[in-house]
């Protein structure tokens, strides 16, 4: 619970680390509950500073993510790198696949599906590998059968598995929907907020929000995302592509490793 006060070294580190994920996610587009959560649990203990319990990580991270997100996603559309069709016919349709997922996560195993998410996660590393769509132009024509079409499977598991799978949109939307790069990294952070949204109005209705902790997370958070999205749009696509699929290859091998072990 949260009636514990935070000392000033927990909510240093606490803005730290919502400083350095945030800079990835500004520049790849991930950043979310699946880098912060771990981050958030076992940084602290490492550098000496008391563990954050998962009730305070909980609520911090759904906030931070919100609002980075948004910071994120405004400052690619500053670009032109942010299609707001595409965070649509992905956004609405995750979110609905993730609700009945939810429901129905009592019906397969959870160790199978997270196996099955690190493989595919690992599996959309290599496809971006192999099958490179370097191109720094934004124009593209939107599929949306083929949008809903990766939207539903992902959502649908990430519900069952109690994670959202946004970091497995980038390589599917890349690959096999046809995304700019560029416009995959900045529209993922806007479908990132539908979710986000729903879940910090549930945590604040709950009261799983601690307002200081969460602060200091935002305050990171910010402008760690301002740089990652100037570091994006610096690089090289191609050496953006790269940094992205070994990413998303880490976090596959680390689901996978976390089932196995």
């Amino acid at each position: 619970m949260m009636d514990v006060a935070l000392t000033l070294g927990q909510l240093g580190v606490i803005a730290a680390i919502a400083f350095a994920t945030s800079v990835v996610g500004g520049m790849v587009g991930i950043g979310g509950a699946v880098l912060l959560i771990p981050a958030f649990l076992v940084i602290p203990p490492l550098v000496g500073i008391p563990a954050l319990d998962m009730y305070r990580v909980s609520g911090i991270t759904s906030v931070q993510v919100l609002a980075s997100s948004l910071f994120g996603a405004f400052l690619h559309s500053k670009r032109g790198a942010f299609d707001r069709r595409l965070v649509l016919a992905v956004g609405i349709p995750l979110m609905l696949a993730s609700f009945l997922g939810a429901m129905l996560s009592g019906s397969v195993s959870a160790q199978f599906l997270e196996a099955l998410f690190g493989a595919v996660a690992i599996i959309g590393a290599l496809m971006l590998l192999v099958r490179p769509r370097d191109t720094e132009s934004l124009e593209y024509t939107l599929s949306y059968p083929k949008a809903i079409g990766i939207a539903l499977p992902v959502g649908l598991f990430g519900g069952m598995v109690g994670m959202a799978g946004g970091f497995l949109l980038a390589p599917l939307l890349v690959t096999i929907v046809g995304v700019p790069l560029r416009v995959t990294i900045g529209s993922t952070l806007g479908i990132v907020i539908i979710g986000a949204l729903a879940t910090s109005v549930g945590k604040f209705m709950a009261g799983m929000v601690d307002p200081i902790s969460t602060a200091a997370a935002i305050i990171g958070a910010l402008p760690g995302m301002w740089i990652g999205v100037r570091i994006s749009h610096h690089l090289q696509i191609t050496i953006l592509r790269r940094i992205l699929a070994a990413i998303i290859a880490a976090i596959g091998l680390g689901m996978l490793v976390r089932v196995i072990g």
